[in-house]
């Protein structure tokens, strides 16, 4: 978290869930206090906040995979094909109802997918681990 401390730490969170919400909340409240989160929820939300700009530029992205628009292959695709955005690190989230095409995923050169955790605890554990690598 020192390293861009002189600097914003913006992340976008991509995911409709209500639930999810609260728990970045809460979660960067206590792991990373300095964040400043961006939601968007739905993907194609996610890339049309991209492509206009009025954002800052994100340090992470944090995708929930497991969304009623399913948009996710689109939005790895046009973040793969601008050379800003391929910087910048994409963590796809997901669970077992709902997998990834890890391989489809690797081509387009996005190879980060973790399960979501199930007790808030390993959320916060798992949550943490990303912010020491990426932030």
């Amino acid at each position: 978290m020192h390293r861009r401390a002189e600097r914003e730490l913006v992340i976008f969170i991509v995911t409709d869930s209500d639930d999810e919400f609260y728990f970045y909340r809460q979660a960067f409240a206590e792991v990373c206090p300095v964040a400043i989160l961006y939601f968007f929820t739905r993907k194609g939300d996610l890339l049309d906040a991209l492509k206009a700009g009025i954002y800052p530029k994100p340090v992470l992205i944090l995708m929930d995979w497991n969304m009623a628009a399913r948009k996710g292959y689109v939005a790895l695709s046009w973040l793969a094909q601008s050379p800003v955005w391929q910087t910048v690190p994409v963590v796809i989230m997901t669970s077992a109802l709902k997998p990834v095409d890890e391989a489809k995923c690797t081509q387009l050169d996005y190879e980060l997918v973790l399960p979501k955790e199930t007790t808030y605890a390993k959320q916060l554990q798992q949550l943490r681990g990303l912010v020491r690598a990426f932030v």
